[in-house]
């Protein structure tokens, strides 16, 4: 996993909430977008990172990575909202 801040400081405990977490790496408005039907069962944040293999990381709420979205990859929102589905149930 990366070493990563969150842009509005350290953000630590997300996973004692027992919800997941959709860590967008750098700002792409329509990763943020796919995910916000699930909004009630996870978290969307953005951070800095100096590694450059992925724009976003999908992370259940027991810590493993569901999905990882390449860099600069275009965004499959099916494969996307497949994984939420499957990680986190469908959307409210």
């Amino acid at each position: 996993m990366p070493r990563f801040c969150a842009c509005s400081g350290w953000w630590g405990g997300w996973n004692s909430n027992g919800r997941g977490l959709l860590l967008g790496l750098v700002e792409r408005a329509e990763v943020r977008d796919a995910a916000a039907a699930w909004a009630g069962r996870g978290d969307t944040v953005t951070a800095r990172t100096d590694r450059v293999d992925v724009d976003a990381l999908l992370i259940r709420p027991d810590g493993c990575v569901a999905l990882a979205l390449p860099t600069g990859r275009d965004l499959d929102a099916t494969t996307l909202v497949r994984a939420l589905g499957t990680s986190f149930g469908q959307p409210a």
